[in-house]
């Protein structure tokens, strides 16, 4: 256990997201507790309880700031780069940065129950992932993906970074075999330059 982090009046909510996120991270979601996330940053037990009445509401939320946080990345990645197969690439490559570097967030973002904070978690997972689409749909619109749809092409693109992020993470693909993988996953997609060469 860390040493007491006193919080600054009027902030224990985010206190208490970042003492829980802290041990997801370094420790997986099954040794989160309201209890050690309380001593941890120096207040009774129950003072957590009222932002979050329980221990499942706590991962809801640490899930939808997951889902914030990776959201950002994918915006900056997509800024970061110009033209259909440079954001493509951008993204791949922050993607799996991020569900490499935060396996056991990840893990929580995608297996969180349906209870109280589903909703707020489903939001924010839609959101994280709108300007991957919205790349897709660009180059729907410049005419890279005519004829396809561009929300099918988004889905079929996650599922293959996510499966690769979880091989990594179990250890069946060494974490040096990344570069090679973004390259060839930018190529099988729509309007990369493999299919590109098949028109």
């Amino acid at each position: 256990m860390s040493p007491a982090r006193p919080y600054h009046h009027g902030n224990l909510r985010q206190a208490v997201l970042d003492a829980a996120a802290a041990v997801v991270r370094d420790r997986g979601v099954s040794e989160l507790s309201l209890r050690e996330v309380a001593a941890d940053i120096g207040v009774t037990h129950a003072a957590p309880r009222r932002y979050f009445p329980g221990r499942q509401d706590l991962l809801d939320a640490v899930a939808v700031e997951g889902f914030a946080r990776l959201g950002a990345r994918l915006r900056e990645a997509v800024a970061a780069s110009q033209g259909y197969q440079g954001q493509v690439r951008s993204v791949a490559r922050a993607y799996l940065d991020f569900a490499t570097s935060e396996a056991n967030l990840v893990e929580l973002m995608f297996a969180h129950k349906r209870g109280a904070g589903g909703s707020d978690v489903g939001e924010s997972a839609a959101a994280a992932f709108e300007s991957m689409l919205q790349v897709f749909r660009r180059g729907q619109e410049e005419g890279v993906l005519p004829n396809r749809d561009p929300e099918r092409i988004g889905l079929i693109f996650l599922a293959t970074l996510q499966g690769i992020a979880g091989l990594v993470n179990c250890g069946v693909v060494p974490a040096g075999h990344l570069d090679d993988l973004i390259g060839d996953v930018v190529a099988q997609v729509p309007g990369g330059p493999a299919s590109m060469t098949t028109r």
